[in-house]
């Protein structure tokens, strides 16, 4: 109030009584607020129906002032019909409106604005009722043409949906300092894309000197005073272009659809210079347009845009177009710090032309276009020349020697010329945008049911080249999510009108829907699990195939036999190396015999020596080629036709203590000392004792059977005292109860004294 009443007095003499007035007022209800209950008091004493009524009352009070205040500061939105949140942003909105407009008029009076025509007007409040009322104030037409042929089907190069890095159209590159370069590269995060063809021009661009100059303003025509030129046939671009080059300033536009297709495509350009307008279909000479890079390119033309973060996108991926030396009216209003920035408060603020919005949902894919179209698309370029050289007057009275807001918003331009173009990839939490704005709460059922159809959604669009908005409407696809209906006919009551898709593919959403009912949280926890394990089983599997040399997955080759391994030189070892030795059965036993004389104190499993896998697959080998070489001999030396012992066991390394009885065959003397050396010592002991029985044996054996080997015969188990061993076993159970015994006293003993006596 004091804002209002100090923006529309002229008398300041009573200012001084009025702030003192209203002042105390201020304080008096910031006092009354503050002593009013919160948190867990408000809610008892809302408990209470006078104390809520009472409170009721006031509030309807209050925001009928409200509503009052903002009405006359002509700021839009009902106040009453907002939830708490709207309401205190249409509020904050009123006093930045408020406050903005009193400093304008202060600056104003005190003479330190000089652009003194400006008028500062309230921002648009953006929410679901200013949609409403602005819909109420302006009619907009609304022309959507359901029997025009998709002008996607006659284009020569086909449309790709599929998600993959976008290459620009260019296969020459006009006005270029280094030549044109299309390699795919990698940033940091792994992701491939192409890089700008005209990426270094634009970071060594500098604007001309002429360009950061004001020069005297005139007004344009009139538009039915104004050259105007429809181009539809090549013949006609080749002249607008020979028009164009004799020009250093252009004014350019663009008109898209984006409903029935995927990526969208490029429908209508406008070009106006000082003395003509040309309108350029974009859809029949879409392969023809790639010379307009000679003008667009030049940095000698300024290119004045209004908005151009869409459009630069669009003549990359349409047209093949790229921008060097770009003026961009929007960026310039935003230095200005206008309240707003639209092309519509441009044109009422300097040129006094009230810009008919009406036509900015037409389908511009209908042809012929209408004569009001044609008049609609004309007005957005023909004023942007004259917009152009007032807003540099605005920018160079608020320039100083350290700042050029002319020469900035070049450079913030030619930010813009530097983006690219790249093409919708899916992730999985795409559908999170969407969620985040409905502010709805979701459990995990019908964020499963979301994110599923999110993804069919997008799916689909991709394969028809149909916008996901005509698929299923956003606000569709989140009710169908939150309801999870069990039936089909369900799904179709969610959708008010049915789309014509959800229709034919109604099994496929209902599946989705199935599915996700049937989800719980731990399944949820399982499959996040299984895809970690996935994850890095697949970054494994890159490292190794990095890394290894074993990797022959992808060779046409039969590599088996030339893998190097440890075992090649084991498994050619030269026949003198190998000591024929055969042995007779063994006896296996787990435990070791206790020694009576030993005092059980030091009876333990000390001599347990852990050997590991690949050792033991060693010994299989030697072990297999000493046996072929004794079956060998064998067969050499006994000339009868006895059937051969092959149940000759081979050493068990993983037992811990053998009883042996080991006979030579090869030799009647051995070496010890040779075998020692590729023997255990438990073998040599036994091969010792052995050899002493049978010196004194030797007299009472024949000379002829002493030379001839002994047959082999297998152990008979039946003669095995397994007692002795269960007895053993029971000993060394014994043993390691009293060893624990023995280290629990030990961590008793170790107690301070004043906890021993507690205990």
């Amino acid at each position: 109030m004091v804002m209002k009443t100090i923006s529309n007095h002229t008398n300041y003499s009573i200012l001084p009584f009025l702030l003192q007035s209203d002042f105390k007022t201020v304080i008096e209800g910031t006092r009354a607020s503050n002593n009013l209950p919160n948190g867990v008091n408000w809610n008892f004493y809302n408990s209470y129906p006078k104390f809520k009524k009472t409170v009721s009352s006031r509030q309807n009070h209050v925001l009928k002032l409200i509503s009052a205040l903002l009405k006359n500061q002509k700021i839009p939105g009902n106040i009453r019909d907002k939830d708490e949140d709207h309401q205190f942003e249409l509020i904050e909105e009123g006093n930045d409106t408020i406050l903005d407009r009193v400093t304008h008029n202060i600056d104003t009076l005190n003479g330190s604005f000089k652009n003194v025509g400006v008028s500062v007007t309230p921002k648009a409040f953006v929410s679901e009722t200013t949609d409403n009322t602005q819909a109420a104030n302006k009619k907009r037409i609304l022309v959507h043409g359901r029997n025009i042929e998709r002008p996607q089907i006659k284009f020569k190069i086909k449309v790709d949906n599929r998600p993959v890095p976008f290459k620009p159209l260019l296969t020459s590159k006009p006005n270029s300092k280094i030549p044109l370069d299309l390699c795919l590269e990698t940033n940091e995060d792994g992701i491939m894309f192409y890089k700008h063809p005209y990426q270094l021009e634009l970071e060594e661009f500098k604007v001309p000197d002429e360009h950061l100059q004001t020069s005297k303003a005139v007004k344009p025509a009139s538009l039915e005073d104004t050259k105007f030129v429809e181009v539809y046939t090549e013949e006609q671009l080749n002249l607008m272009i020979s028009d164009l080059e004799n020009v250093n300033e252009l004014a350019v536009d663009l008109e898209a659809h984006s409903y029935r297709t995927y990526q969208g495509f490029t429908c209508l350009m406008q070009i106006s210079t000082r003395n003509a307008d040309y309108i350029i279909d974009t859809l029949n000479l879409r392969e023809k347009l790639h010379i307009l890079n000679e003008i667009f390119t030049n940095p000698a033309v300024v290119k004045v845009f209004h908005g151009a973060d869409s459009d630069i996108p669009w003549l990359q991926r349409d047209l093949g177009l790229y921008v060097v030396n770009m003026f961009d009216t929007y960026q310039a209003a935003k230095i200005l710090n206008f309240s707003r920035k639209g092309l519509d408060f441009l044109l009422k603020h300097y040129c006094n032309v009230d810009a008919d919005k009406a036509f900015q949902l037409y389908d511009w894919r209908t042809r012929p276009l209408s004569t009001e179209a044609i008049f609609y698309a004309r007005s957005d370029t023909h004023y942007l020349l004259y917009v152009y050289d007032m807003i540099k007057k605005d920018l160079m009275a608020m320039s100083t020697n350290q700042c050029n807001y002319i020469e900035l918003v070049f450079q913030r331009s030619a930010d813009v010329c530097k983006t690219r173009y790249e093409v919708n990839v899916l992730s999985d939490d795409s559908h999170l945008s969407m969620y985040k704005r409905s502010k709805k709460m979701f459990d995990i059922q019908q964020m499963y049911a979301l994110k599923h159809i999110y993804a069919w959604r997008d799916k689909l669009a991709r394969e028809l080249d149909e916008s996901p908005g005509y698929i299923l409407p956003n606000h569709m696809l989140l009710k169908i999510s939150e309801m999870l209906p069990k039936e089909s006919f369900g799904i179709l009551a969610c959708c008010s009108p049915i789309p014509p898709l959800v229709r034919q593919c109604l099994h496929e959403i209902h599946y989705i829907v199935k599915k996700a009912r049937e989800q719980t949280f731990e399944n949820q926890a399982e499959k996040l699990n299984e895809d970690k394990s996935f994850i890095q089983d697949v970054v494994k599997h890159i490292d190794i195939d990095m890394i290894s040399l074993h990797d022959y997955s992808k060779s046409k080759e039969n590599a088996e036999d030339s893998l190097p391994t440890l075992l090649n030189d084991l498994n050619k070892l030269p026949d003198d190396e190998i000591e024929i030795l055969c042995f007779t059965p063994q006896e296996i036993t787990i435990f070791q015999e206790v020694n009576k004389k030993k005092s059980r104190k030091h009876i333990g499993l000390t001599n347990i020596v852990y050997k590991q896998p690949y050792e033991l697959y060693l010994k299989t080998i030697k072990y297999n080629n000493v046996l072929k070489k004794s079956l060998e001999v064998q067969e050499k030396n006994s000339g009868k036709n006895e059937p051969l012992n092959t149940s000759i066991p081979m050493e068990c390394p993983d037992k811990l203590y053998l009883t042996t009885q080991v006979k030579e065959i090869k030799k009647e003397i051995i070496d010890y000392t040779n075998v020692k050396k590729n023997t255990p010592n438990t073998i040599i002991r036994e091969i010792k004792a052995d050899n002493q029985s049978s010196s004194t044996s030797s007299t009472s054996q024949n000379p002829i059977n002493s030379t001839k080997l002994n047959s082999f015969k297998p152990h008979k188990y039946e003669t095995t005292d397994f007692a002795k061993f269960h007895n053993q076993s029971k000993e060394v159970m014994l043993i390691s109860k009293r060893l624990q015994k023995k280290k629990n006293k030990t961590k008793k003993n170790k107690k301070p004294k004043r906890l021993q006596k507690t205990v």
